[in-house]
């Protein structure tokens, strides 16, 4: 029972959310805006505090919005940088990602706290309610998107109208608590529609239905393993390693077992990318 609960409070509030480089003045997280700099002791580098599940930041630069969509899983931190020229957060250098990632641990208690804003203070307390854990409706009803999407691109529906639809049911999941369980529910439906047609050898439709299952949990690093293999398997292994690499800065998060598949597909498509 204590465990069971420990997991539930690290889901609630274990997260940390870095952003290097943010333009913290202008700045929105899952819909409410402020100037985030006045919430911290010294420069403004993230959020602590922050429960896992859907997250969706928008900056304002030159009057221009650049969008972040993540999961977060329960108890991670995720460390993205705001590059202005090609306006977009982009992954980090390993080398100062793994710096940023040892100084936020312990997140509202370690050493990088006083320049976090308290994600459970600022944003849920604003919200004027706690979040409360997935409801199975919503559950159901992003599910269903994602079935009857995935069963219109087999039948050769536009791409970029699925994946509209899709995205927007997975926005009704910001603001609820995701349990790793919860998580891995949804990746299961879209790795097995996926691979089901990559069993058939149709890897091109099996890797538009798992863009339509990252388009709902953007950023997930099976879903990415799974992408970066199917262009591997579809003979484009230089147009997989991006994703394969994103995958594998954020395979900790997973069981072993599934880390050690993941660092296997980066070491194995390095290796056909490089041969290409």
């Amino acid at each position: 029972m204590a465990h069971a609960q420990d997991d539930l409070q690290k889901a609630r509030t274990g997260g940390v959310l870095l952003l290097r480089d943010n333009t913290w003045s202008d700045c929105a997280i899952d819909g409410m805006r402020g100037d985030f700099r006045r919430l911290t002791v010294q420069g403004t580098r993230g959020f602590c505090n922050v429960n896992a599940g859907r997250h969706h930041v928008v900056t304002n630069h030159e009057d221009e919005p650049i969008v972040l969509d993540l999961i977060l899983y329960p108890g991670e931190t995720l460390v993205r940088r705001l590059d202005v020229d090609e306006r977009e957060f982009v992954l980090d250098d390993p080398e100062t990602e793994k710096k940023y990632l040892a100084l936020a641990a312990g997140g509202s208690r370690g050493a990088m706290a006083s320049a976090l804003v308290d994600y459970e203070k600022a944003i849920v307390s604003a919200r004027g309610r706690a979040p409360e854990l997935l409801p199975d409706e919503i559950t159901r009803r992003v599910g269903a998107a994602f079935v009857a999407a995935a069963e219109q691109a087999a039948a050769g529906a536009d791409q970029g109208v699925l994946m509209e639809q899709t995205y927007k049911a997975g926005l009704e999941l910001i603001g609820h608590v995701m349990p790793f369980s919860h998580i891995q529910k949804f990746v299961g439906l879209f790795s097995m529609s996926a691979s089901k047609h990559a069993m058939e050898g149709n890897y091109e439709l099996a890797a538009r239905i798992t863009l339509l299952g990252l388009s709902i949990l953007p950023g997930e690093p099976w879903l990415l393993d799974l992408l970066a293999n199917l262009y591997s398997d579809g003979g484009a292994p230089v147009s997989a390693l991006p994703f394969s690499e994103e995958a594998l800065r954020r395979a900790h998060v997973l069981p072993e077992k599934l880390a050690q598949q993941i660092r296997a597909t980066y070491a194995e498509i390095s290796v056909a990318a490089q041969g290409s």
